[in-house]
């Protein structure tokens, strides 16, 4: 596992919006003017840009046939209702394109940022919006499916496990967790952790002399850290690999 940092995203210089931390993960006020910006400069999904577009798509994609295997393995008839759960679902783009392919599903969203879901809102219903910590979701619905798309890297590894635990007894009998990487670490030799330590430090020099300010974003993990981390949670039956148009984006499941 790798810490790693981020100076800009979607085109936006962090720098632009708020004072950035070498040390502390953003925080929901950080987030929320990030996505002030956003909105300020975008207005729409299809206005931001195409490459990260493009590869919310194919995960999208690859989502929709895994729910439509899992609906098929449980013998669901039409008008049954297949309940999903997505964690940290941002500005919402994969959830719309679900439900653009799937309206059928009841989909449920959760988001610390009551901002970053200015144009996912009106696709839902207000009681399948939970706003703030994952580990605050009513325990009083079940899932099929619960998803988290992007969002591990922000997670410390205490707090991804408690968070799995909470999500496994959330889930129906024959429900499934899933995690898609977008920060999946290859490998992590010795060399290659003293090669990583010294660029962090450079990072950090340049940082505190204003050089290059950057904010701290989060882990890189590889494969055997997620197996563990999934395994710490209590789950089995693990399955993992690569989203086939999306090579770089990694998945686990585990029941």
């Amino acid at each position: 596992m790798r810490r790693f940092y981020q100076e800009s995203w979607q085109g936006i210089p962090f720098t632009k919006i708020s004072h950035l931390s070498f040390f502390h993960l953003a925080g929901s006020k950080f987030y929320s003017t990030f996505y002030e910006e956003m909105f300020a400069r975008y207005s729409s999904w299809e206005a931001l840009p195409l490459e990260w577009r493009e590869n919310k798509r194919c995960s999208a994609e690859w989502l929709l046939e895994r729910i439509r295997q899992h609906r098929a393995e449980l013998g669901a008839k039409d008008g049954e209702p297949y309940r999903v759960l997505s964690i940290g679902c941002g500005v919402g783009y994969m959830e719309k394109l679900l439900l653009d392919a799937l309206p059928e599903i009841e989909l449920y969203v959760n988001e610390p940022s009551t901002v970053g879901l200015k144009w996912l809102r009106s696709y839902l219903p207000a009681d399948h919006v939970y706003i703030g910590d994952p580990l605050t979701i009513p325990g009083d619905v079940y899932y099929h499916m619960i998803y988290l798309s992007a969002v591990d890297y922000a997670i410390s590894t205490r707090h991804l496990v408690r968070l799995l635990e909470n999500l496994r007894a959330q889930l129906e009998s024959s429900g499934t967790v899933l995690c898609l990487s977008s920060s999946f670490l290859q490998e992590d030799s010795i060399i290659g952790s003293f090669v990583n330590a010294m660029k962090i430090f450079i990072r950090g020099i340049l940082h505190y002399l204003s050089v290059r300010p950057q904010q701290f974003w989060g882990w890189r993990r590889t494969r055997k850290d997620y197996n563990q981390l999934f395994k710490q949670a209590g789950f089995f039956s693990l399955s993992d690999g690569f989203i086939e148009k999306a090579p770089e984006t990694y998945w686990i499941s585990g029941k």
